[in-house]
């Protein structure tokens, strides 16, 4: 299932939303601060070390890696072990593990912390019907207990703060539930998407199930769901009183997001929509990490996507699209970019790059 941008709409939540919302920096544990409260979700196959330094350098408080299988951890998997690539500059950086085994977990959670992991997040809502089936992902979710064992059991394992990010449960909401339960093993925080497995990325995340479940415990919560700009993060804080933000869609093509939302909460102007220059840089420099990273053969296929997403609206979007298809070298990107760029430039007036969430 690729990722959809079709139901991009305000949360569910008919409230106000104030002038201004302020937010301290958000404390996990002694040694980790989220300054801003502002946190890159982990997504597969998007947040890998490229994108995840991008959007700390755009000002995001603390980055996640994509999800990494424990069993295939611990087992030297050489892909897998690529994305325990974690960078000097992109800390805090967490890394989210999958898996239901508490002991294979708890190997895997001491394995990541060896790596320079400042938390270890489970992941207990992914939707997709083959993690689910196999009881990881959200089909964790209907069964607390097993929840408490894993992180009571990564706990012993490590000294990081544990986290675990979830739905509003599987069919229906039991989000508290599974904050207690991760609060009683232990856990620093709860990251939870307003919407349950059961509702994939369908209507609009529900505010106030995020609400309902910061009054119940005493976590760190951060809330996600929907959060594709300044204004949708700050309905999100007043209307749930989150300790952060987790934004996902919304920073793909848009890693302007972050410092969109970090001005709000400090109370500044909100910086104005990136101008031609200022994209080009930017993708300029994504491209050059990228090639850094993977070499130039897997760039060329994998930073299409991003590329599209940094385009999706514009002028650019469908001569990028026509370039995209001969890409062989680093030279044949940048050029892909120079002709989108231009297109851009002819449309008149400049149109802005459609933000998502």
């Amino acid at each position: 299932m690729g990722i959809s941008f079709d139901n991009l709409a305000p949360p569910r939540w008919g409230g106000e939303v104030p002038d201004r919302v302020e937010r301290p920096a958000c404390r996990l544990g002694p040694d980790l601060v989220i300054d801003p409260p502002v946190v890159l979700s982990p997504m597969a196959a998007v947040t890998n070390p490229p994108f995840r330094m991008i959007c700390r350098e755009m000002g995001a408080g603390m980055v996640v890696t994509e999800m990494i299988h424990a069993r295939l951890l611990l087992e030297g998997d050489e892909r897998t072990l690529q994305f325990l690539d974690l960078r000097k500059n992109e800390h805090p950086v967490g890394v989210q593990l999958f898996g239901n085994d508490p002991v294979m977990l708890a190997e895997a959670a001491a394995r990541v912390v060896e790596e320079g992991a400042d938390s270890v997040d489970l992941n207990m809502g992914c939707p997709m019907k083959k993690i689910v089936t196999s009881g990881c992902g959200a089909g964790l979710l209907k069964n607390t207990d097993l929840i408490y064992e894993i992180f009571k059991t990564m706990g012993d394992a490590v000294d990081v703060p544990l986290t675990g990010k979830i739905r509003a449960g599987w069919e229906d909401s039991n989000a508290v539930d599974v904050g207690l339960a991760m609060q009683d093993a232990g856990a620093s925080a709860v990251t939870i998407h307003g919407r349950t497995r059961g509702e994939m990325y369908d209507g609009h995340a529900d505010l106030g199930v995020i609400a309902e479940l910061k009054r119940a415990v005493d976590l760190v919560v951060i809330g996600n769901g929907d959060v594709r700009d300044w204004q949708s993060a700050r309905r999100m804080f007043h209307a749930t009183n989150c300790d952060a933000v987790m934004v996902a869609r919304g920073a793909l093509g848009n890693p302007w997001v972050f410092r969109e939302i970090k001005a709000d909460l400090d109370g500044l102007a909100i910086p104005a929509p990136p101008d031609l220059d200022d994209r080009r840089r930017v993708l300029t420099r994504h491209v050059e990490l990228y090639v850094e990273t993977f070499g130039v053969e897997r760039t060329t296929f994998e930073i299409r996507k991003h590329l599209l997403w940094y385009f999706r609206g514009s002028a650019g979007e469908k001569v990028l699209r026509k370039a995209l298809r001969g890409l062989k070298t680093q030279a044949d990107i940048l050029e892909a970019l120079d002709a989108a760029c231009e297109a851009c430039r002819l449309a008149s007036p400049e149109p802005p790059i459609q933000a998502s969430s």
